[in-house]
């Protein structure tokens, strides 16, 4: 049976974080008194960075999307200055920890404090097994499968059942990846399910099962497996998980390029929208919508810069049998 390693799994996490995960948007005009009042910081906000048993992490970048810059104190605590108005995305990159995005906006954000845990990265031990540590695979998946640069891959819907598989690659390299709407309960609450499957067989190799609050703007339960190992509960805490930010109709619509282009995945060939938006000068987010029949919408999506391809992720497979593995409910 073949396992992933260590080094190829860490390519593909720093592949993934490699470009600058910075888009700044601004509620308010375009006059040019309206842009330098924005460019004066007269607002702050900390930045509290903490690792899984809440320990301050000191030396970590926290880097906001106006471009200013800070680093943590042996008390975990970064300030960074804003101006006045605006809606402002927040990178924590930290030595040997997995990266952590959230938006913030000012002025109604001005001298809060904003706590993120980071987890560390991902370790294995070889064939005989993986190792995780004391680090959760969540937050990496997360960003493979829900997320990039912080805002949501999903441009349609999942219905309860519903499941998506991914192959990803970088350079070569490739996982497969899968994830599920399980259950919505009755107070609005979600169960989801994503896993990391072997090549060949697809077979699980780590399952995560989650439950969302209402809308999915927070996490409250992680439940985890890995390979044949015990079913266990891990522990959630607050600002370690960051809700991606949803994209609007209109912005959708403005980012379409071409209509009507086929697309060939391992999932078939679709009909799709290539939607193309530019997060930062020179790197792009592309993303193939198709009008319907799939769960989520979307049948490829990858990230270029300056025309090459860093990430690309494929639809796979997809279905409406997804259940829970991990009896979470």
């Amino acid at each position: 049976m073949k396992l992933y390693t260590y080094p190829a799994i860490r390519s593909l996490i720093y592949k993934l974080f490699t470009v600058v995960l910075f888009t700044t948007f601004f509620f308010w005009g375009c006059s040019p008194s309206a842009q330098l009042l924005n460019d004066i910081p007269v607002n702050s906000a900390e930045i509290k960075v903490l690792n899984q048993n809440n320990e301050p992490i000191e030396g970590a970048q926290v880097e906001a999307s106006n471009g200013r810059k800070s680093t943590t104190d042996s008390t975990g605590v970064a300030t960074i200055r804003f101006g006045t108005v605006g809606l402002y995305t927040v990178s924590v990159i930290a030595e040997n920890y997995m990266p952590s995005n959230f938006t913030l906006t000012m002025p109604s954000a001005n001298n809060e404090t904003f706590t993120r845990h980071l987890s560390q990265q991902v370790n294995y031990t070889g064939m005989s097994g993986m190792n995780f540590g004391s680090a959760n695979m969540y937050p990496m998946m997360f960003s493979y499968l829900f997320s990039s640069y912080g805002y949501g891959l999903e441009l349609d819907s999942y219905e309860e059942s519903e499941m998506t598989k991914w192959k990803i690659t970088t350079e070569g390299d490739g996982l497969i990846m899968k994830k599920a709407f399980l259950k919505k309960l009755d107070n609005g609450k979600e169960w989801w399910q994503i896993a990391l499957l072997e090549k060949e067989s697809e077979n699980p190799q780590y399952i995560a099962e989650v439950l969302f609050s209402e809308n999915r703007k927070s996490i409250l339960r992680y439940r985890e497996q890995v390979a044949d190992g015990e079913i266990q509960e891990k522990p959630v805490s607050e600002g370690w998980y960051s809700q991606p930010t949803e994209l609007t109709q209109e912005s959708i619509e403005g980012a379409k390029e071409k209509t009507n282009v086929s697309v060939e995945t391992p999932a078939g060939t679709f009909k799709t929208d290539l939607l193309n938006f530019g997060v930062t000068v020179g790197t792009s987010l592309k993303m193939w919508r198709v009008d319907k029949g799939i769960p989520g919408g979307v049948v490829k999506y990858q990230t270029t810069r300056e025309g090459e391809v860093l990430y690309e992720s494929e639809l796979l497979s997809y279905g409406n049998d997804a259940k829970s593995l991990l009896n979470s409910f």
